[in-house]
């Protein structure tokens, strides 16, 4: 299994090195999230991949995709300088607004909003929330270790909160309108999927400690607002795993999702199955807002 935390070389780079000034730029920029792979760092803006930067023998290299440029932004450079990538980002950003008029990513963009409510926000939101995100998109093959998102329960009361031992491992899968309830993308398949990787022992806690090292590594960026430099040593347990499935924009009319749900026997499993509810109307993770899916 790939890692995906930076190597301490490419760390360096971003807290003290080169690319500090990217890493400012993020900071200041609510709408950019920043997520770890390993050999490369991904930046992304409304669920698309804003800026990949590869790590490599002479430093960095960024990369951006122009696939996202039509005539308006066909000079924007696809390997462009990072005082290029830096002063020409609202115009990169732009290129993508553009884009997404047309073929929006709805879902990955709900799920960027997620994150950043859960990590990112100042103030007292993501500090009392009772879930941090890890990663988005994390994918290591196209069978099986596939996931919307990766995230850990760590309740946000104060007894919980102290300790950094306390986290728990949470598999998130997002769907968002109902065109991806049921078939091969439905939410029989992913359960499925996820009980076969979650099944593998060692493969799983290779996977918490891995992503306890990214969480860690995202809190030393200052990519997570919500926790205090001494809560840097979080450890996510492979123990008393959880899946989520958040629907967002669920027709209550539609038939398909109640079917669904209804194919999905929890006592198949060895891992609770919970649905997200909103706290009112916002993205905030509360685990008193989780309800069984036998509930439904």
């Amino acid at each position: 299994m790939k890692q995906r935390k930076l190597s301490e070389k490419f760390m360096n780079q971003w807290k003290e090195g080169e690319l500090y000034p990217l890493l400012e730029a993020i900071h200041e920029d609510d709408t950019i999230c920043m997520e770890l792979r390993g050999k490369e760092a991904h930046l992304y803006y409304r669920g698309g991949r804003l800026f990949r930067i590869q790590e490599n023998t002479d430093g960095y290299v960024l990369i951006f995709n122009t696939t996202y440029c039509d005539e308006r932004s066909k000079d924007l450079p696809a390997h462009p300088t990072l005082k290029e990538a830096i002063e020409l980002l609202p115009r990169y950003k732009q290129a993508m607004d553009w884009r997404f008029h047309h073929h929006p990513k709805y879902e990955r963009e709900f799920q960027q909003l997620i994150e950043r409510e859960n990590n990112a926000l100042i103030g007292e939101i993501s500090k009392s929330t009772d879930y941090y995100i890890v990663d988005m998109e994390y994918a290591e093959n196209k069978a099986l270790s596939q996931f919307d998102m990766v995230a850990f329960k760590w309740l946000s009361e104060k007894a919980e909160r102290k300790n950094p031992q306390k986290p728990t491992l949470a598999l998130i899968e997002v769907k968002y309108g109902d065109k991806a309830i049921d078939g091969d993308a439905g939410i029989q398949k992913h359960v499925a999927d996820l009980n076969e990787f979650l099944a593998n022992k060692t493969q799983l806690a290779d996977f918490c400690e891995d992503m306890s090292q990214v969480f860690r590594q995202k809190c030393e960026l200052g990519l997570v607002k919500g926790l205090l430099e001494k809560q840097y040593p979080v450890s996510i347990s492979p123990e008393n795993v959880e899946v989520i499935l958040i629907f967002a924009n669920h027709d209550p009319d539609k038939s398909a999702f109640g079917k669904e749900l209804a194919a999905v026997k929890e006592q198949n499993y060895p891992f609770p199955i919970k649905i997200a509810r909103a706290s009112m109307m916002g993205y905030g993770l509360y685990a008193n807002r989780l309800r069984d899916i036998t509930d439904f």
